[in-house]
């Protein structure tokens, strides 16, 4: 089992803070975002990591002697969404975890399996409209985007080598049409969920108090004092 993990994008909601750091590099208790997942892949035996990068690519570089991670470098991060990210890393891409740059982990939640798998987590009661499966049978079936309170899609998922086949023959077929990829709407994500009548994908369901995301500086903020909550428990 290997790892990618998505950092090219320009974490625009940061504002000032994204003009000298990747939002990926932030600090979590006083070590980089990204260090921490690293850490925690490590623990879960997975140590073979592919990084996407783009925006501010260079303050990633140390991580290569580091950690031993490969570097692959989107030179449209700024243009394209993610779909091309995800383009730039399909050799790389059998039997992985696919990781978000804006989770954080709070504690170890990887685990092996053997059924690729969405990791969700019970979604913030509010007004924003999130990923949610519709599972049945322990198989997802369809994606809701809906704000009801439901375990949603947290930015962490695993596929196994036989449906990243599925997966990478499809996205090889919409990179042939720009719009796919130049449609900031659209995300890589959307290629899976498209398939999900030929994948067979399960949910893995993680305690809302190990995990978050960082989408905004308050959010990031937020998760810095329940970090020090979760340490001081």
């Amino acid at each position: 089992m290997n790892a990618l993990l998505l950092a090219a994008g320009l974490g625009s909601r940061f504002k000032e803070i994204t003009k000298h750091n990747h939002k990926a590099l932030l600090p979590i208790g006083g070590i980089p975002n990204i260090e921490r997942t690293i850490g925690y892949l490590h623990e879960a035996d997975i140590t073979d990591i592919t990084i996407v990068v783009g925006h501010m690519a260079e303050l990633f570089d140390y991580l290569k002697e580091k950690y031993q991670v490969k570097l692959v470098y989107n030179e449209h991060y700024a243009d394209y969404n993610n779909l091309y990210s995800m383009a730039k890393a399909l050799p790389y891409f059998s039997d992985t975890v696919v990781i978000d740059a804006d989770v954080v982990l709070l504690d170890q939640v990887l685990c092996p399996m053997s059924q690729s798998a969405y990791y969700t987590v019970q979604r913030k009661a509010g007004p924003d409209f999130d990923w949610c499966p519709k599972v049945e049978n322990g198989r997802v079936v369809a994606m809701d985007i809906t704000d009801a309170y439901r375990p949603s899609m947290l930015g962490i998922s695993y596929w196994n080598a036989h449906d990243c086949e599925i997966i990478k023959a499809e996205i090889e077929q919409r990179l042939k049409d720009s719009a796919n990829y130049l449609d900031p709407k659209k995300y890589w994500d959307n290629v899976p969920v498209d398939l999900l009548d030929v994948l067979n994908v399960g949910v893995h369901q993680v305690d809302e108090s190990l995990v978050d995301e960082m989408d905004t500086v308050e959010n990031y903020h937020d998760i810095c004092a329940k970090f020090d909550d979760f340490m001081n428990r």
